[in-house]
């Protein structure tokens, strides 16, 4: 008993000396500067929110961290807890008043800032906001504890790490931008992150006021009442954030299951650009989208891989493929177009010196193409003639084109094909706020479509682009019609296309400002998958 005494004197004499090395009347001062609605704090409110809002917008973390170190919503929060603890009412007031105006204002800045933007879809900024979980309470609590110490021991130079730790205004812009776009989920899902991180620092703060002596200790039944209610309040908001908690760790799991299945099961050569893994509520099994890029396109892959995950997750299990042939490597592709375009002509090779070959025909052709020949094929028999080109820089479709097209007329009864050596495909411009071709371009889409048929590819991947703000709020539908015009154009001609659009590109700013305004009013064409 006597041993228990000393270690409660003990106790007893260092928290007092603690408390004596408190200016509670500074506290006191800077707690309820910091936290009233003043012409400063609202100015700040609208600066900090709209420099969050561009920083979402602009996908760029950076700017983001600068709107968070600006923190004015910290004051009220902070003067909140601190009212809880002295049970002041008044103060308690005053900090609602601030923080519901700071509140409403960031809303409706975000709101605006959106709505006059054009749009842009979800960043990586935006979605990391979106869906909080059990571990950023966690960080507001012990965040919390900071800031109160901070205010309490006069540690100022802590606030920094604390505005950066629990992220006040970019989840309320974050909700801004969900209600300018009507997006729901993104606005609940911030709106909670916002409201996790408030309750958590103004409780804490309490807790820590209350261990420096700056509150009314309750005691006996007020203090279990208090106590339960915010142990309730924080039980209620950890409640969705361990669910989503425990949904992140098991969309982990399962991705990464999934893709060592898949992985194992893919030709040694075939690269996962993409992957997506749900787990659809209410069902058995994973919600799969991949993108793959292969070498050759085999029809019987995703029927494959649909087994497998059928066999593996339940039969609810789903998949969306896409292979992308891709041959970087210039000579397998040349291999690959030699072979297919070999199939259509049954004819011998003749070298430059042969006599098999009419010596006429051979000199008119090789003076009538503005390219070096690799290899020349004449059948006599059938009067065919076909040129394949070799390499070279500057090589321009239509003139190739031009130049089969004069040479067939100068070669009266002989079917002349030239086929062009492997290159980039040019790209179909567009004027601005426009989805039509013109004359210009439209030769230059036919030149594209000849080149096609003659390589024997079948298949394109289109991708749509558009200036920034080039079309106001429509610019992304704008360069969706690009995509669509084109399309419509090579299916006329029995090439069919895969089709995307990249609006915003990254980095597209930095390219405008570089190459101008009409450097990305565009589609870019680029081979695809040459199966069914």
């Amino acid at each position: 008993m006597a041993t228990r005494s000393l270690a409660e004197i003990i106790v007893g004499e260092w928290w007092h000396r603690r408390q004596q090395n408190v200016d509670q009347a500074q506290v006191d001062r800077d707690m309820v500067e910091n936290g009233l609605l003043t012409p400063a704090y609202i100015f700040l409110v609208f600066i900090s929110c709209a420099i969050a809002t561009l920083g979402l917008l602009l996908d760029s973390a950076a700017v983001v961290i600068g709107a968070m170190l600006i923190a004015p919503l910290m004051g009220p929060i902070n003067l909140l807890g601190y009212s809880i603890a002295k049970t002041n009412l008044a103060y308690g007031k005053q900090a609602a008043l601030a923080l519901g105006f700071g509140v409403v204002a960031a809303l409706i800045t975000s709101y605006t800032i959106v709505n006059f933007s054009p749009f842009i879809p979800p960043t990586a900024q935006i979605l990391a906001r979106t869906n909080p979980n059990f571990f950023d309470l966690l960080v507001a609590v012990f965040s919390g504890l900071v800031a109160g110490f901070a205010i309490i021991r006069q540690q100022g130079g802590t606030f920094a790490g604390v505005a950066i730790a629990t992220a006040l205004m970019p989840p309320l812009a974050t909700s801004g931008y969900g209600w300018a776009n009507a997006s729901w989920d993104i606005f609940s899902g911030a709106f909670l992150l916002f409201l996790t991180n408030m309750l958590a620092i103004a409780f804490s703060v309490t807790g820590v006021s209350l261990w420096y002596g700056l509150g009314k200790w309750p005691s006996g039944k007020e203090l279990a009442w208090r106590g339960g209610m915010a142990l309730f309040v924080l039980a209620l908001l950890s409640i969705p954030l361990v669910k989503t908690l425990n949904s992140s760790v098991s969309q982990a799991i399962l991705s990464k299951q999934v893709q060592d299945l898949v992985s194992s099961a893919l030709p040694a050569d075939d690269t996962i650009q993409q992957l997506k893994v749900l787990s659809p509520p209410g069902k058995q099994g994973a919600e799969v989208n991949m993108v793959v890029l292969t070498r050759s396109y085999d029809a019987g892959l995703e029927q494959k891989l649909n087994t497998l995950l059928d066999a593996r997750f339940g039969k609810d299990s789903r998949l969306t493929l896409d292979q992308i042939v891709a041959n970087t490597n210039a000579l397998d592709l040349d291999q690959r177009i030699s072979a297919q375009l070999g199939k259509l002509t049954q004819s011998q090779q003749l070298q430059a010196d042969s006599r098999k070959a009419p010596l006429a025909i051979r000199n008119t052709i090789i003076a009538g193409i503005p390219a070096r020949v690799g290899q020349l094929f004449i059948d006599e028999d059938s009067r065919e003639i076909s040129a394949y080109l070799a390499p070279a820089a500057g090589l321009s479709l239509t003139a190739l084109q031009n130049a089969e097209i004069t040479l067939s007329a100068r070669l009266t009864g002989w079917q002349l094909q030239i086929i062009p050596p492997p290159m980039p495909l040019p790209l179909q411009r567009f004027e601005e706020n426009s989805a039509e071709l013109s004359a210009e371009d439209s030769r230059t889409l036919i030149s594209s479509i000849w080149a096609l048929k003659r390589w024997g590819i079948n298949r394109v991947v289109l991708t749509g682009h558009a200036g920034l703000n080039e079309a106001g709020r429509g610019t992304r539908t704008l360069a969706q019609a690009r995509v669509a015009t084109v399309a419509a154009a090579l299916q006329r001609h029995d090439i069919n296309s895969q089709k995307q659009t990249a609006y915003p590109m990254a980095g597209q700013a930095v390219i405008e400002r570089e190459q101008g305004k009409a450097a990305l009013r565009s589609v870019y064409l680029t081979l695809g998958p040459t199966g069914p």
